[in-house]
C-alpha cells in the first residue's frame, strides 16, 4: 500500500476511536510522525497497525491504556528505535526550509534599509542564530506531543523564540555600533535580486521533495513578490516609509499565521 493511502486510511479508522483512545494514540502519532530521519512509509506502516490493534482492543471493551500500558511516550520510543532511519534525510530537507524562512525575515528587513550593507556580524552571526533557532524548534514539537513532556517542549519554543530575536538584535546592535566589522555594500536591486533567487529556490525545493508546507509557500511567495517589485524598480526601499515598514511587517505576520493554521488544520486531518 502507498503511504499516501495508509495516510488516508489512518484518517478514516481514527473517527471511529472513543476520545480516550483517540487522545492516546494521537499522541503517539504526533511524537512518531515528528521525528522526520525515520523512514516515511514505515512509519506509517506501523502508524496504522497501532491503530487497528487498539481499534480491535476497543471492540473488546478493551482502552488503549489498558492494551498498550499507562506511559505512552514508552512505547513510542521502542517503536521509534524499532524504525529504519529515512535514507534520503528528511528531516535535513525540512530544517533547511526552516531555516531558509527565518532567514528570509532577516534578509528582507536589511532589503528595507537605505543602504544595503552587510558583514559577519550582521549576517553570518544571525545565520548561526537562526541555524539554532530551526533546530530548538523542531525539538520543541518533539516534546510537545505529550503532557508529561510540555513544561520541556515550552522550555525549547522559549530558547528557539530567544535565539531568533537574538538573530534580529544582532544587525539592530551592529549598526547602533556603526559597524563592528567593515560592510560590504549592495544597490537594492542586487540584493532585491539574490532574495529574489533564493526565494524562487526554496519554492522549488518544497515542491520537489513535497514538503506540503503551506507556511513556508505562503511565506516564501509573498517574500518573492516584494523582492520582485523592488528588483522591477516598482518598490524603491529608500522611499519607503515607517508607517508603510510596520503595515508590511503587520501584513507578513499575518500571512504566517495564516500559513501555520493552515498547516495545523492539515496536520489534524492527516
Amino acid at each position: 500500500m502507498k503511504t499516501t493511502d495508509m495516510i488516508k486510511q489512518n484518517n478514516e479508522l481514527r473517527k471511529q476511536l472513543n476520545p480516550e483512545n483517540k487522545k492516546y494514540y494521537e499522541d503517539i502519532l504526533v511524537y512518531i510522525r515528528v521525528n522526520l530521519n525515520k523512514d516515511e512509509h514505515q512509519t506509517e506502516e506501523t502508524l496504522l497497525e497501532i491503530l487497528q490493534d487498539i481499534l480491535d482492543a476497543q471492540k473488546n471493551g478493551t482502552s488503549a491504556q489498558e492494551f498498550f500500558g499507562k506511559n505512552p511516550k514508552e512505547i513510542s520510543d521502542s517503536i521509534l528505535a524499532e524504525l529504519p532511519n529515512d535514507s534520503e534525510k528528511y528531516w535535513s530537507k525540512f530544517l533547511f526550509v526552516f531555516f531558509l524562512i527565518l532567514l528570509q525575515y532577516n534578509l528582507f528587513d536589511l532589503l528595507l534599509q537605505p543602504v544595503v550593507s552587510i558583514n559577519w556580524f550582521n549576517t553570518v552571526l544571525p545565520v548561526i542564530l537562526l541555524i539554532t533557532t530551526a533546530i530548538l524548534g523542531l525539538i520543541s514539537i518533539k516534546y510537545s506531543a505529550f503532557t508529561s513532556d510540555r513544561k520541556k517542549s515550552y522550555f525549547f519554543a522559549l530558547l528557539a523564540l530567544l535565539f531568533w530575536i537574538a538573530s534580529i538584535l544582532m544587525p539592530i546592535i551592529d549598526k547602533k555600533m556603526n559597524g563592528i566589522v567593515g560592510y560590504v555594500l549592495f544597490s537594492h536591486q542586487a540584493f532585491a535580486a539574490i532574495l529574489f533567487i533564493l526565494s524562487i529556490c526554496l519554492l522549488i525545493v518544497q515542491f520537489r521533495f513535497k514538503m506540503n508546507n503551506a507556511a513556508g509557500i505562503y511565506i516564501t511567495t509573498f517574500f518573492a513578490v516584494l523582492e520582485g517589485a523592488v528588483l522591477l524598480g516598482i518598490v524603491n526601499p529608500i522611499f519607503v516609509s515607517t508607517g508603510l515598514k510596520i503595515i508590511l511587517w503587520v501584513v507578513i505576520i499575518l500571512v504566517s499565521i495564516l500559513g501555520v493554521a493552515r498547516d495545523n488544520q492539515k496536520f489534524r486531518k492527516n
